[in-house]
């Protein structure tokens, strides 16, 4: 199951399929009938509640350590971060230049539309990043002209294609007699999830047709497949606007199958509140899309022979030569204030008095601005973009969050303090 959503009312409702992302902030070994575990835990500063998942593995309890990457904590074993005089010099004021979003996400427009006791709440949700596969939260409060909230509903999808606007829509059952007045939509945006990776593309539609009165209206318009294979229940969101543009109601359906290179006429109920003067249709992917050769990406493969010009190229080599153990090539993109900390000697000694977990790249799920961010232990503050990926861990593929540093033309990482505690002393 790749796509999650809620629906409600009449037009049918689909549970959602919840997934519980990893934490990956702290690393604390667990004893299970004898055995040693290591709980993976994601973030950045103090540990925080997160559901645990255990690799079973015969690790010795004292060799259990954390290994950050930009001071977020990556769970793959190893040395880390003691005290506090390391000197920033004029080097250190690089500038971050990835151009990568301070958000993941950004609410455009709400609005909503009503008919007797149904109420079809809409937002457009831009997609900042470059990628695609994250899970897209958005809570519609439905409320009445003294501010009450009369409904809460939420709607999960993830976002199909890189850097363009998505159309989140559900509907929402009120008790017979209440009127909506205003919709108030708050929006989360996660850089891992349940959603496929491959972006959709944009499949062409013709002009909409209305037909009907009052609330209900029915939306008709031609929906074109340009791809060589068949999609099959593609979700198509609707988001209906009124003369000054702004979101009056809306609807969604899903067309059984649209052939491949072929059209299919689409017709659906949409709920509205005054006269539409169009729509905006949105079509995402089906539940088991997973790309296909013909689809349009805007992504490309990282290289693997050296850090690169992206953080996120920088963060795949880190994890590529984790997996080689190639601790002297770490060191190189250390971050300079922490490499007066840790000798490069020190560094692969205690890499390799340690058992390392066997780690492999797998994708890039986002690249956020994280702004000024401190270097454990140093005194020195550097500007850092966040890069989220996931990687597979003993065979598990876990979501992982780093800080990456962009220093002297290069971007580097940094340890926690407790990790150059571990090397140190």
């Amino acid at each position: 199951m790749r796509r999650v959503v809620e629906r409600g009312g009449e037009q049918g409702r689909r549970e959602p399929l919840m997934t519980r992302a990893l934490c990956l902030t702290s690393l604390a070994p667990h004893s299970s009938r004898g055995r040693k575990t290591v709980m993976l835990a994601v973030g950045y500063g103090q540990a925080r509640t997160c559901q645990p998942i255990r690799l079973e593995q015969e690790y010795n309890v004292r060799s259990v350590v954390t290994i950050v990457v930009g001071a977020t904590v990556l769970v793959l074993g190893g040395c880390g971060g003691a005290n506090d005089t390391a000197k920033s010099s004029s080097s250190l004021s690089a500038a971050v230049s990835s151009g990568a979003p301070r958000e993941l996400g950004t609410l455009k427009a709400t609005g909503f539309g009503q008919a007797d006791e149904y109420v079809w709440a809409a937002a457009v949700v831009h997609n900042n990043s470059n990628y695609v596969g994250q899970t897209v939260t958005v809570s519609f409060n439905v409320l009445d002209a003294g501010g009450k909230i009369l409904a809460t509903q939420a709607q999960i999808e993830g976002f199909s294609r890189p850097s363009e606007d998505h159309v989140v829509g559900t509907q929402v059952k009120l008790e017979p007699g209440l009127k909506a007045a205003k919709v108030e939509a708050s929006l989360d945006v996660k850089a891992s999830g349940t959603f496929s990776s491959e972006p959709f593309p944009t499949l062409p539609i013709s002009d909409v047709t209305f037909t009907g009165s009052g609330g209900h209206r029915n939306v008709t318009f031609l929906l074109s497949n340009p791809l060589t294979v068949a999609l099959k229940s593609p979700a198509v969101q609707v988001a209906c606007l009124s003369e000054a543009k702004s979101i009056i109601g809306g609807g969604f359906t899903y067309p059984d199958l649209v052939p491949p290179g072929g059209k299919i006429r689409v017709e659906t109920q949409v709920i509205v509140s005054g006269e539409p003067k169009d729509c905006t249709v949105f079509v995402g992917p089906p539940f088991d899309w997973e790309g296909a050769a013909s689809a349009p990406s805007s992504l490309s493969s990282p290289p693997t022979d050296t850090p690169g010009g992206t953080p996120e190229d920088a963060f795949k080599v880190w994890i590529q030569q984790f997996g080689a153990k190639d601790w002297q090539g770490q060191y190189v993109t250390l971050v300079a204030a922490q490499r007066a900390v840790v000798s490069e000697r020190r560094y692969i000694d205690c890499r390799n008095s340690e058992p390392s977990p066997a780690v492999s790249w797998v994708k890039v799920l986002s690249v956020t601005d994280a702004g000024n961010t401190a270097i454990p232990g140093t005194s020195v503050s550097l500007p850092s973009t966040k890069v989220s990926v996931q990687i597979k861990a003993n065979g598990l593929k876990v979501p992982v969050d780093a800080h990456m540093f962009f220093e002297d033309g290069t971007w580097k990482w940094s340890m926690t303090k407790e990790n150059i505690a571990n090397c140190v002393g």
